[in-house]
Order: C-alpha cells, then structure tokens, then sequence
C-alpha cells in the first residue's frame, strides 16, 4: 500500500509542477498593457487647432486626425497646446487630458 500512496503523491506533484509551467507560459505570452499617455508622451505630434480647449468627455471634431497608439487599438491621442490628449477611438471621446 505504501507504494500506491507514493505514486498518487508522485503523480500529484508532477500535476502541480506541469500546471505552474502552463501558467507560467501563458503568462509569460499576454503582453503587458500599453500605456497611452506614456506612449503619447513618447511620440510627439503636431498640435491640433481646436475653438474650444479639450475637455473630458467631450466629443473630438471628425477632422482632428488621431495618432494610433502602437500595441492598441483602443485609443489615439493629439496634441493641443502642447499637451497629449487621449481619445477612446470607437467614441472619439476625450478620457485624458494633460
């Protein structure tokens, strides 16, 4: 009986050690998140001409040409006054201003 019980721990810690290298792996393959302001930050554009300054929440004019950020799609950004400004792309909403 010894033996039996000795195999099932054996087997269970193979199980574990295979599982924490699967998690690991997957882990190790999700890219980490991108950060749009830093991004912005990073790569400069010409600043944009608006009548009003850029608030949050405010809706961007279809004619403000957007930069993509690099490692998403979710957002772009220009620049106002020298100042990065992050837009959510799907509802051209402003949701960062500096």
């Amino acid at each position: 009986m010894m033996k039996t019980g000795n195999g099932a721990r054996l087997a269970g810690m193979v199980l574990a050690i295979g599982l924490a290298f699967a998690a690991q792996g997957a882990s190790a393959q999700t890219a980490p998140p991108v950060n749009a302001h830093q991004f912005a930050v990073d790569h400069p554009v010409p600043d944009v001409s608006l009548r009003l300054a850029p608030t949050l929440g405010a809706s961007v004019p279809a004619q403000v040409q957007l930069a993509a950020i690099e490692g998403t799609k979710d957002y772009g950004y220009f620049y106002y006054e020298g100042r990065p400004v992050i837009v959510d792309m799907a509802t051209r909403s402003i949701v960062r201003v500096d």
